[in-house]
């Protein structure tokens, strides 16, 4: 399991400028082979020597994988522009106590440049858990981040119990346990007040056309969204801990974004069901619990006692055997027992 850690790098101004002069070189290269592989219709093996020796060696191969991965990706579908960025191989840096050691070119271009970083104890934990690899930089708002990826080994646990779990938006997410337990873990009326109320912030800044407000609140609001995400996500592997919970399921809800932004579902712009997924997948990984997606058919719909399929009203299920439960509910137990 890969994980990425994101250390704030405290850069002075002649450090920055190296950065963005190698950041353009990256670029520049990565948008020439690009060009190269597009002039001759297909990819091939670019020479290491004919790459600027003001790339590191040791990085060099990434070039050429961002390079394939840009031409691959445009040629599929020529509006698309594929974003990309400098990436350190773990050959070409060092992280040590309190600053990284980067690598900048080759022969008579090599340099070493250090730059301090700030790591807390959570960071120094991850980064102590596996196997270094690949290092991203990444410049928000001003700032810059280095993206530190971490293959961790994963251990599974030992436990008898599993989980299922739905992911919802008047209830964020819905757990059944194979002992029978049910658990509810976040506010839905607190998320859809809260995004009532950004969304009138939002139409004003609109109206008044305040456009660095308005991408300065998006942020706050992405922000804010990611943060509830991570703790209903901690939470729910906390309890799957306790309960020991070796096996996780949950729906493959990878189309359900598209299907809302078609009926034009605004909740949903700001609700992510897969950024829980991931964090719940991610938290679940360094505890050592395997998670399992399943086909997400009729899983709100089917009876858990009898199989009948029935069409819920609102919130309340109810079938003509006798069972009776919450909608989300019954979709956690059928995402549990689903094979």
């Amino acid at each position: 399991m890969f994980i990425a850690v994101k250390l704030f790098l405290k850069l002075n101004p002649e450090q920055e400028v190296r950065l963005k002069w190698y950041e353009a070189v990256f670029r520049f290269e990565i948008e020439r082979i690009s060009n190269i592989f597009k002039n001759n219709g297909h990819t091939f093996e670019y020479r290491y020597k004919d790459i600027s020796n003001h790339i590191s060696y040791n990085s060099k191969h990434l070039v050429l994988v961002q390079a394939k991965a840009k031409y691959t990706t445009e040629q599929k579908n020529k509006k698309f522009t594929m974003p990309f960025t400098s990436i350190w191989s773990n050959s070409s840096y060092e992280l040590q106590a309190d600053c990284i050691l980067f690598e900048l070119g080759l022969y008579e271009h090599k340099e070493l440049l250090r730059i301090p970083c700030y790591i807390n104890k959570q960071q120094k934990l991850r980064l102590t858990a596996g196997r270094h690899t690949n290092l991203k930089l990444v410049c928000s708002r001003g700032k810059w981040y280095a993206l530190v990826y971490v293959d961790i080994p994963f251990q599974q646990r030992s436990g008898q119990n599993q989980m299922g779990i739905d992911i919802g938006l008047k209830v964020p997410a819905v757990v059944a346990l194979s002992t029978g337990e049910i658990k509810f873990f976040g506010n839905g009326r607190e998320i859809r007040f809260q995004q009532r109320r950004y969304q009138s912030h939002i139409e004003a800044m609109i109206r008044h056309h305040q456009k660095k407000k308005f991408v300065q609140f998006q942020h706050k609001l992405h922000h804010v969204m990611k943060d509830y995400d991570h703790k209903i996500a901690k939470q729910i592997i906390n309890y799957a801990v306790q309960n020991e919970v070796s096996v996780i399921k949950m729906e493959n809800l990878m189309s359900i974004n598209k299907r809302y932004e078609k009926n034009g579902s605004k909740a949903l712009h700001h609700w992510s069901y897969r950024r829980l997924q991931d964090y719940i997948e991610y938290k679940a990984a360094l505890a050592g619990i395997r998670v399992l997606y399943i086909n997400p058919y009729n899983t709100s719909r089917k009876c858990p006692q009898c199989g009948r399929i029935n069409v819920p009203k609102d919130r309340a299920y109810h079938c003509s055997c006798g069972y009776q439960g919450h909608r989300d509910a019954v979709a956690a137990i059928n995402i549990l027992h689903t094979l």
